[in-house]
């Protein structure tokens, strides 16, 4: 098994193929060829080939979705892309109030698997254990709190479609044994928390690598991404915290 905390496999390369691009207000991957991802984002979410995926930041305040660019999330995403030429047919990204600069990379890899994780954090006005109760309904664009723990991750290997949505229960389960070992408690209930309230994924497989059936926790897959996850959410809510407490 190795972990590696430094940057990437070159300069702006990930292991798993796609070139990195970081700003202090966005992270964006690209590639050479289609790559298969699922997405839980309002911009081409759910399951699609992408040439790009990126990881947004916010950079100004707005009460509801109405204020943003476009109108929307899915609109102020899509311009973000069109300004860089990138396919918009073909790209996802995330919405965070998170700085890039608090972002934490990492890369685990057990035998020929290979995972890399980029995660941004943000917790103190979302944090949120399942169940606890609501703070809004969806309603004309009504948008709700900043601080979200974004996840963007890149594997070598090639999943079923099932496998791949089955691969969401396992990273949401390492994001909250790192949010409890770190002590994370939620805004409404003072518990530890399960996650925030606006969390989003977006990972990413390579369609020529070795196809996988199972990305549950009890697999070598699966395992290996649970350990990616939670170690990075864990570094991107130390980069948080460290930067929360600077004079």
């Amino acid at each position: 098994m190795q972990t590696q905390q430094n940057p990437y496999h070159a300069p702006n390369l990930l292991q798993c193929g796609g070139y990195v691009d970081i700003h202090s207000s966005a992270i964006t991957i690209t590639y050479d060829m289609p790559y298969y991802a699922i997405s839980t984002s309002p911009f081409n979410g759910g399951l699609h080939h992408v040439m790009a995926v990126r990881n947004q930041q916010l950079t100004f305040f707005v009460n509801d979705e109405s204020e943003l660019p476009g109108g929307s999330t899915s609109a102020y995403l899509a311009k973000e892309c069109v300004q860089l030429d990138l396919p918009i047919h073909f790209c996802t990204a995330l919405l965070t109030s998170a700085s890039m600069n608090r972002h934490a990379y990492v890369c685990q890899a057990e035998g020929s698997i290979i995972i890399e994780v980029i995660a941004t954090a943000g917790v103190e006005k979302t944090a949120h254990r399942a169940g606890d109760g609501y703070t809004y309904h969806e309603k004309d664009g009504t948008f709700h709190s900043g601080g979200t723990i974004n996840l963007l991750v890149f594997t070598n290997c090639a999943l079923t479609d099932g496998a791949l949505t089955k691969s969401l229960l396992t990273i949401t389960e390492a994001k909250t044994v790192a949010l409890q070992s770190k002590g994370i408690t939620s805004i409404l209930s003072g518990q530890l928390a399960t996650g925030t309230s606006t969390d989003g994924v977006i990972m990413t497989i390579d369609p020529n690598g070795e196809i996988l059936t199972d990305s549950g926790t009890f697999s070598q897959f699966g395992d290996t991404l649970a350990k990616a996850v939670r170690s990075a959410i864990e570094r991107a809510l130390e980069n948080y915290i460290h930067k929360a407490i600077e004079p």
